[in-house]
């Protein structure tokens, strides 16, 4: 049975599309932007957990119960839809984009405010990946980075040679985006960019990536765990 919940009790289940759902919590329970969450299962021990937030399904499987979750998606609809890779096939999708994701244990050693404008991250992020984050428009953008920021669930630096964010829960964190402009490269910049987000969380923080970039974050102490798609409506 596929039940309605407010999803603050939930256990946590040690995989990204939670962490996703765990920081929509984290940033929009109190408000009026609260996301749907489901629950397959009994609350204190789901088998599936799923959060509409936008158009845009959450879903975490638990030894789920594919057969319902498909009917349950289909009544419901979706744009996209963020999970595992074998949660997408056990599901019936095969037309999805695929991404690497890694992991690691981080304990918080610092907290500090930061005073920059969201246009000028968003900037410093989509114009120094070379295309390899995929951003919303800055119109999506701003007032959800906004909102996550005043309320504690996201963290972001803004330095002269480039920008980073993750987004945060009790759990843990999804790193966003790391982006060091051009001119700054190859100078130990992206893992200064990366330790000064890692202060900032306590738990496992998790990073959904291009094949290209995992490099990046293995020699920063990353671990692959999974792989991740984006299936579209």
């Amino acid at each position: 049975m596929i039940s309605l919940t407010d999803g603050k009790a939930l256990p946590y289940i040690s995989k990204i599309s939670f962490m996703n759902t765990a920081c929509l919590i984290s940033a929009f329970s109190s408000s009026a932007l609260a996301p749907d969450i489901w629950v397959q299962g009994l609350p204190e021990q789901p088998s599936a957990v799923i959060s509409r937030y936008g158009g845009r399904l959450n879903i975490t499987a638990n030894s789920a119960d594919f057969n319902e979750l498909k009917e349950f998606i289909n009544v419901i609809g979706f744009s996209e839809i963020f999970t595992e890779k074998s949660t997408a096939v056990s599901l019936g999708f095969n037309n999805f984009t695929e991404y690497t994701v890694l992991k690691k244990q981080a304990e918080k050693t610092k907290t500090e405010g930061a005073d920059f404008s969201l246009l000028s991250l968003y900037n410093t992020l989509n114009l120094g990946a070379d295309g390899e984050i995929e951003l919303p428009s800055f119109e999506v953008f701003a007032p959800d980075v906004s909102h996550r920021l005043r309320h504690g669930a996201a963290f972001a630096v803004l330095k002269e040679f480039g920008g980073a964010l993750t987004f945060k829960s009790n759990f843990g964190g999804i790193i966003n985006g790391i982006a060091v402009k051009k001119d700054a490269r190859k100078g130990g910049f992206g893992s200064l960019l990366l330790n000064d987000i890692l202060k900032q969380i306590n738990g496992e923080v998790f990073v959904c990536t291009t094949t290209s970039l995992a490099e990046f974050y293995i020699k920063n102490g990353f671990k692959v765990c999974d792989t991740a798609v984006l299936v579209r409506g």
